[in-house]
């Protein structure tokens, strides 16, 4: 039995077999070099037109591993293309195929719900090092306002005009506070001490 199951990997794969994994793999990498690509030339350009330096709003905080947000996200499409239902299958089938994020129910508003398949016991990332931009930048600092987060997510956001400040010090307790609070009435997480 041993040695039938080493015939079957030594066996010779067929030509179209072989061609098709060739191309398959010509278009993961493209994909990549396309995703880096726009990647790098968000980075460049917002250190061009200095974005950073221009938001209203700043992110403080750091993740907390406590796995809310990827249970639980979602991607922005706008309202028109929400409306057709072949465009939200596309988006489905993309970041299901391309980031191993799985549709979790019918799109709200314009948002499409979605959970991890990589995320692993104890809320941590299997493919870390590797993970999807959206995971990489989340929560990112939007040019006008801040985002809605998760009630019990370690990120937070402060005004630009109380960095500083007691102002920014006030909030981060309060905060913190609201996110102790949060994790151990609904989650049964045990929060750890800030770093």
């Amino acid at each position: 039995m041993a040695a039938r199951g080493i015939e079957s990997i030594l066996k010779p794969v067929g030509p179209l077999r072989f061609l098709k994994k060739i191309l398959l793999f010509n278009l993961w990498c493209a994909v990549f070099v396309l995703q880096m690509t726009i990647y790098w030339s968000e980075r460049l350009t917002w250190k061009l037109l200095r974005y950073e330096k221009k938001t209203r709003f700043v992110r403080r905080g750091s993740c907390q591993r406590t796995g809310l947000c990827c249970q639980t996200l979602a991607i922005e499409l706008p309202a028109s293309w929400v409306k057709r239902g072949w465009v939200v299958r596309f988006f489905q089938g993309w970041y299901g195929n391309i980031h191993n994020f799985q549709p979790a129910g019918d799109p709200q508003g314009r948002l499409l719900p979605f959970s991890c398949g990589y995320l692993k016991d104890g809320n941590l990332c299997s493919v870390y090092p590797y993970r999807p931009k959206l995971c990489r930048e989340y929560p990112f600092v939007t040019l006008f306002g801040s985002i809605e987060l998760h009630r019990g997510c370690g990120f937070w956001f402060v005004e630009r005009s109380k960095l500083g400040g007691f102002g920014e010090v006030l909030a981060g307790q309060e905060h913190e506070a609201e996110r102790r609070q949060y994790l151990s009435e609904k989650t049964k997480i045990i929060p750890t001490e800030a770093p």
